[in-house]
């Protein structure tokens, strides 16, 4: 067999393969002896159907096929010969098959491309971690002191004031027609809250109870939900009941409530603690993010195109599950899968070049992933998503997301040792 590798670029090549006459000869003749012993062919017995035949019923199936076995049995072992590790299926060009001739067919392949990372030892990155504020850990405690508040219906009738908690019945129009997406019975709104639509919780402040009242909202031409850009939408509204937040006092006893703390001192010393931990997350994934930037500048080269349209599709993937785990599709965002492509391109590309860098430098430096770690990540998650450990390893095995893992894995661990390595100044 006869082969020839033509490089086209640093990451494409195309590989020329002759396959010897007697080999090709040897797969027509076993593919007519098949097809002859079950071929069904008017005055003939099963097995006793002449060549010439065969080739006038048959001529073009056995070509098909033999061309298929011969490229199926051949690719594997010219990959293996040439040391060739393609990032993507083969475009294959069949050639043609003659009698009497050799078979020529041709394959083109991406392939990673070859690169050698050097001066990654001791960059010069720059940060300043900061420090935990007590006025920061004042606001986590108040954020919890509302997570724990209980909402009272009021005594005496009164308006609906900032803060409160209103259950009503809207329902809204646009040009005079009802919008059958903008209306509901019961509903529960945190005035001044900003989590519906702002504009309408600034107008229900004055309003009483078993009142109702049309309010116009007019929504800017950016608005989110692009059926409303731009609009002005009126929704009737009746106020049915007003409820106050009642904030628990922040004590000792508060503290006891909330988890397994004996003074309300002990919880600030906890929250603190969180706080620092967010920060220095932050404050490496800064510094890792520069040590990428620094990386992507110093070594410019080509990535294989289908490595970046695979991490494109990947990341539309998780949008649109994302999405979809809020109840939202990409078509009532107004936009395409394909836009959501393009957009994410530039990311994608950026994101392939580093995981090629970075997998380079662990090859240099001997960086390896254990059975151990991949267990101890497993584990992590487990927690994290309240699952059995042995339940997500076999998720994950019967997925085949362990190479993946694998991978992720072997980033985080090239980045800390680059981390390690590198020169912080503030």
């Amino acid at each position: 067999m006869n082969i020839t590798v033509e490089e086209i670029s640093s990451v494409k090549k195309k590989i020329h393969v002759e396959i010897p006459l007697d080999q090709v000869t040897k797969e027509v003749e076993s593919l007519y002896k098949e097809v002859g012993a079950k071929a069904k062919i008017k005055g003939f017995r099963p097995g006793k159907v002449p060549r010439n035949i065969l080739e006038r019923y048959f001529k073009d199936y056995v070509k098909a096929e033999a061309i298929q076995k011969l490229i199926q049995e051949s690719y594997p072992s010219i990959l293996s010969e040439k040391d060739l590790h393609p990032v993507s299926p083969p475009v294959i060009d069949p050639g043609e098959l003659e009698s009497g001739k050799s078979f020529q067919y041709s394959a083109t392949i991406e392939v990673k491309p070859e690169i050698k990372i050097e001066g990654y030892i001791g960059l010069n990155i720059q940060g300043k971690q900061e420090v935990v504020t007590e006025e920061e850990v004042e606001e986590r405690l108040k954020g919890l002191q509302e997570l724990h508040a209980q909402l009272r219906t009021i005594e005496e009738p009164r308006a609906v004031r900032s803060g409160d908690h209103v259950i009503l019945d809207y329902e809204a129009r646009m040009d005079n027609k009802p919008l059958e997406e903008a209306k509901a019975v019961d509903f529960n709104i945190e005035v001044g809250g900003g989590r519906f639509i702002p504009a309408l919780e600034e107008k229900l402040i004055g309003l009483h109870p078993d009142e109702k009242k049309e309010i116009e909202v007019s929504f800017p031409e950016d608005y989110g939900y692009k059926k409303w850009a731009g609009k002005t939408i009126s929704f009737l509204v009746k106020i049915k009941e007003i409820k106050e937040k009642i904030l628990p006092p922040l004590d000792d006893e508060f503290a006891k409530d909330v988890g397994d703390y004996s003074t309300l001192e002990d919880l600030k010393g906890k929250l603190k603690e969180g706080i620092e931990k967010e920060k220095q997350l932050m404050f490496e994934r800064q510094l890792k993010d520069q040590i990428v930037d620094k990386l992507i500048e110093a070594n410019p080269f080509e990535v294989p195109e289908s490595m970046v349209e695979e991490q494109t599709k990947a990341l539309v993937s998780d949008t649109t599950m994302r999405l979809a785990a809020q109840g939202i599709a990409l078509k009532s965002l107004n936009i395409s899968e394909e836009k959501l492509q393009e957009d994410y391109r530039e990311v994608a590309k950026k994101q392939v070049r580093t995981h090629l860098i970075l997998e380079k430098i662990s090859q240099q430096e001997g960086i390896i992933v254990t059975d151990e770690e991949v267990d101890e990540r497993l584990r992590s998650i487990s927690e994290r998503t309240h699952q059995k450990f042995d339940v997500v390893k076999r998720y994950y095995e019967k997925n085949e997301l362990i190479p993946g893992l694998k991978t992720s894995i072997l980033t985080d661990k090239t980045l800390d040792f680059l981390l390690g390595k590198a020169n912080i100044l503030s």
